[in-house]
């Protein structure tokens, strides 16, 4: 089963283990960059979804979170991740600009991942470059990969845990910073 976790969850990770957080978070990731997302607990898929929440709950939820996907193969027996609004799929993002199969990732033998656009799924750009159906991509690490109007960036295990060290330094600093007493 592959694991989505928020970026919040995961900030406060790399703040607890330090150095440590490379070695227990040694995969790529796919982050979604923008949005509100609800995960249903009973599912085991890994659901996303732009829908914002009832307005009762808005205060309750981090804004401007991101919602992280995991890419690793572990016991699933799949050689690829699937993508797409279908909740068949290993990554199901519920947005109605997604395809219900939009496109496969595939792991590569030395390490990183390709993307490849499906030919029933809709279009789908790697760093502003159209992704062409049957014709796997290789990512790099900080890649914006765009399907309809969701976003999403790619980032190797080692860039990952380095914009994790970035956003909890800055979380850190704006702790730091000057308190207003209220109006």
């Amino acid at each position: 089963m592959a694991r989505s976790l928020l970026l919040s969850l995961l900030v406060r990770q790399h703040l607890a283990l330090k150095e440590k957080f490379r070695a227990r978070y040694p995969h790529c990731w796919l982050v979604w960059e923008a949005g509100v997302w609800n995960v249903p607990e009973s599912s085991e898929q890994n659901h996303g979804t732009t829908r914002l929440p009832t307005s009762d709950l808005r205060d309750c939820l981090p804004s401007g979170d991101a919602m992280c996907f995991e890419l690793a193969l572990g016991t699933s027996g799949r050689d690829v991740l699937s993508l797409g609004r279908a909740s068949h799929n290993v990554f199901v993002i519920n947005d109605a600009t997604v395809s219900r199969e939009h496109l496969v990732l595939r792991p590569l033998p030395e390490g990183g991942w390709t993307v490849e656009a499906l030919a029933q799924g809709g279009p789908a750009t790697l760093g502003g470059t159209l992704l062409r159906p049957g014709q796997p991509t290789p990512m790099e690490s900080g890649m914006q990969l765009q399907l309809g109007d969701v976003r999403l960036t790619f980032h190797d295990a080692d860039g990952f845990s380095t914009r994790m060290g970035h956003t909890a330094a800055l979380l850190m600093a704006q702790q730091r910073g000057p308190r207003q007493s209220p109006a």
